[in-house]
């Protein structure tokens, strides 16, 4: 059986099978997880225990009860800024608890 030569990049490889597995959504909590420093910065990056992501909700574990609150009351800016950050719609809302 012969196929057809096609040039098919590495990425759209890797994306068809996030999806056809369901890892997509872990794939993206990964990458939350590694760029949320270059996202919020060395403070809230500091106090930020836990990051988990299912049906684009974003939920965070903060170890100081003020920046959960402060959180909590900005939590549409944080969506914002994740959104924005990955130039598209990833987190629709945020759930903090410490």
């Amino acid at each position: 059986m012969r196929h057809k030569n096609k040039d098919i990049s590495i990425t759209s490889v890797l994306e068809q099978m996030y999806k056809r597995y369901r890892l997509d959504s872990k794939a993206l909590e990964s990458k939350i997880q590694k760029d949320w420093l270059e996202i919020f910065g060395p403070m809230i990056s500091k106090h930020t225990s836990e990051i988990k992501l299912k049906d684009k909700t974003l939920y965070i574990k903060v170890d100081n009860p003020p920046l959960k609150n402060e959180i909590f009351l900005q939590r549409h800016l944080v969506v914002g800024k994740i959104n924005e950050f990955y130039g598209e719609v990833l987190i629709e809302k945020i759930f903090v608890s410490s």
